[in-house]
C-alpha cells in the first residue's frame, strides 16, 4: 500500500514538474522570439543591434548572431551603394568642369569669328584660319573627353567585355608604334625599341591596344624635345612584360599608385595638357586582362618607367 502511494506520489511530482518546465520553457520562448522581434525591428529601423548572448550554444543566441551578420552585410552594401553615387556625382561634376573651357573658347572664337565677318564682309584669311583652328581645337578637346568619359564609364559599369582573340603580343605592340610615330617626330623623339622574336600572349588587341597607346601618349606628352623613349617587351613562363621607358618629369615618391587614379596629375606636371584619365583607363583595360601596371620612378635617372604585366595562358 505505502508502495503504490510513493509511486503516485513520485509519477504525480514527475507530471507537475514536467508540466511546470513546460510552461517555464513556453514562456522563456515567448521572450526569446519578443527579444527576436524587436532585433528586426531595429534593423528595419537601421538602428544597431549588438549581440548580448555571444558565445551561447541556445537557439536564440545563434539567431541573434545571424541578425547582427546579416545587419552588417545590408549596413556594407547600403555604404558601397553611397559611395558610388558619391562617385558617380563626383565624376558628372568633374565632366562639366573639364568641358566648360573648350565650350568656352568655342564659343569665343565663334563670336569672333562672326564679329570679322560682320566687319569686313569678306574673309581675312589670317584671322579666319586661327579661329577656325582654334575652333578645330577645341572640338578635338571635347570629343577626346567626351570618349575618355564614356570608356571610363562603360568599364566601370561592367559594361565591356574583353575577348581574348589575339594571340601574337608583338603585332599589336607595332600597331601601337606606329600610331604614336608621328606625335613623336613632331617633338623629334626617337624610339629605342627591344623585341624578342616571339610572344604569344592572348589578348583583346583593340582594348589592349588602346591601353598601350594611352601609355605611350603620356610619354610623348612628358618626354623633352629631342628626347629618347625606351620599349621593351619581355616573356617568361608565367608572364609578359611591357616596360616604357621615358625622360621626363616623372613622379614625386609616394605618387606611383595615385597616377592611376581617375583625373589625377602628378606634381611635376606642369605646362603639359592633360586630364588624368589615360593611365586610368591603361590599368582598369590591364586589370580585365587578368594582369596589372606600375609606375616607377627611374632614379638616379630623369622620367618614368610602366611596367605592364599579363599572364600569357
Amino acid at each position: 500500500m505505502n508502495i503504490i502511494i510513493i509511486v503516485v506520489a513520485v509519477t504525480a511530482g514527475v507530471i507537475l514538474g514536467g508540466t511546470a518546465m513546460y510552461v517555464y520553457q513556453g514562456k522563456c520562448r515567448q521572450k526569446e522570439l519578443k527579444l527576436l522581434a524587436e532585433c528586426m525591428e531595429k534593423i528595419l529601423r537601421e538602428e544597431k543591434i549588438r549581440e548580448t548572448k555571444a558565445g551561447e550554444e541556445t537557439l536564440y543566441a545563434r539567431l541573434e548572431s545571424r541578425l547582427v551578420r546579416i545587419q552588417e552585410m545590408l549596413n556594407g552594401r547600403t555604404e558601397a551603394a553611397e559611395k558610388s553615387k558619391d562617385e558617380i556625382q563626383k565624376l558628372i561634376s568633374e565632366i562639366a568642369h573639364q568641358m566648360r573651357t573648350p565650350l568656352a573658347n568655342i564659343r569665343t572664337y565663334q563670336e569672333l569669328l562672326e564679329e570679322e565677318w560682320s566687319k569686313t564682309g569678306t574673309k581675312t584669311d589670317e584671322n579666319v584660319d586661327n579661329y577656325l583652328n582654334a575652333m578645330r581645337s577645341g572640338e578635338q578637346q571635347l570629343e577626346f573627353l567626351t570618349e575618355g568619359f564614356v570608356k571610363m564609364s562603360r568599364l566601370e559599369q561592367n559594361m565591356i567585355q574583353i575577348r581574348k582573340e589575339e594571340t601574337d603580343l608583338l603585332k599589336t605592340v607595332r600597331n601601337c608604334l606606329g600610331r604614336i610615330q608621328k606625335r613623336a617626330e613632331e617633338k623629334q623623339i626617337a624610339f629605342r625599341i627591344e623585341l624578342p622574336q616571339e610572344v604569344n600572349c592572348p589578348h583583346d588587341a583593340n582594348w589592349l591596344g588602346e591601353a598601350i597607346d594611352n601609355i605611350l601618349d603620356n610619354a610623348v606628352k612628358y618626354s623633352q624635345i629631342g628626347g629618347t623613349i625606351e620599349m621593351i617587351v619581355q616573356k617568361n613562363e608565367m608572364c609578359a612584360k611591357i616596360l616604357v621607358k621615358d625622360n621626363g618629369p616623372g613622379i614625386e615618391k609616394g605618387e606611383e599608385h595615385k597616377v592611376f587614379q581617375r583625373f589625377y596629375r602628378g606634381k611635376n606636371v606642369t605646362t603639359q595638357k592633360g586630364y588624368g584619365i589615360g593611365l586610368y583607363l591603361a590599368r582598369k583595360i590591364i586589370s580585365l586582362h587578368g594582369g596589372y601596371i606600375i609606375a616607377k620612378s627611374r632614379y638616379p635617372e630623369s622620367g618614368l618607367m610602366m611596367e605592364i604585366n599579363l599572364p600569357v595562358c
